[in-house]
């Protein structure tokens, strides 16, 4: 009974997730059927070759940061912070060329884990999920097309306030998914150091514009946010 309530619980996550939008019922059994839940906890870092070149995951809950590291200058730039519904690795599941990023929770983080040989085999009487991986994967694509361009014309206070922008809920006016990370985090997030992260976070303080208490950042005004990002 404990499994099977296990199960449905899966279905309908996985039923949610754009991934396996108009796939059909028996379709998706047949991926819960063959696939498995795990939980990694917080912190675990690993090489993507050395989980996902035979697996295929797809995040249930929790947060998962996506990263480059240069060991030569011992600087990390962070990728993607995935979180549920998110998946991966798209390079396996497609063939596509071999990329060297790591993988870390930020929190203990619940993941659906399924076969890359058998989730090729099963896209084919799925096309389906196939798109919907491929608009997945263009998605991404156009995210890191944002950063590089960000990256290279913005200053680090215009990269600081569309981050904050990009992740604040406009009805709440609270930060999600990127609430509670520390500053070495959100440094990362926008390719700079922590010290030059604070001098801005700093200066956004004094303007106003956030407050942050036990690591939370809330906006306290969305005009001046806006504002910083259009400058």
């Amino acid at each position: 009974m404990m499994m099977q309530n296990q199960d449905n619980r899966i279905f309908n996550v996985l039923k949610e997730n754009p991934l396996f939008n108009d796939v059909s019922h028996a379709g998706l059994q047949e991926v819960i059927l063959n696939g498995k839940q795990k939980t990694w906890t917080k912190r675990i870092c690993f090489l993507d070759t050395s989980k996902t070149q035979n697996s295929f995951y797809i995040i249930l809950s929790g947060r998962l940061k996506v990263y480059y590291y240069n060991p030569e200058k011992d600087r990390k730039i962070t990728l993607f912070i995935l979180s549920k519904h998110d998946a991966f690795d798209m390079y396996q599941l497609f063939n596509w060329c071999h990329h060297d990023v790591y993988y870390e929770t930020l929190d203990d983080t619940e993941f659906f884990s399924i076969s890359i040989l058998f989730l090729k085999q099963w896209m084919q009487n799925n096309i389906t999920f196939y798109k919907n991986a491929l608009e997945y994967s263009m998605i991404k694509m156009k995210g890191l097309e944002d950063y590089v361009t960000s990256s290279n014309l913005d200053s680090t206070a215009k990269r600081l306030a569309k981050l904050l922008l990009q992740h604040t809920n406009a009805t709440t006016l609270k930060l999600e998914l990127i609430n509670g990370l520390p500053h070495k985090e959100l440094a990362q997030l926008i390719g700079t150091t922590r010290t030059v992260l604070n001098r801005n976070v700093q200066q956004f303080k004094e303007e106003g514009i956030i407050e942050i208490k036990n690591k939370q950042i809330k906006i306290l005004n969305m005009a001046r946010l806006i504002d910083r990002v259009n400058q």
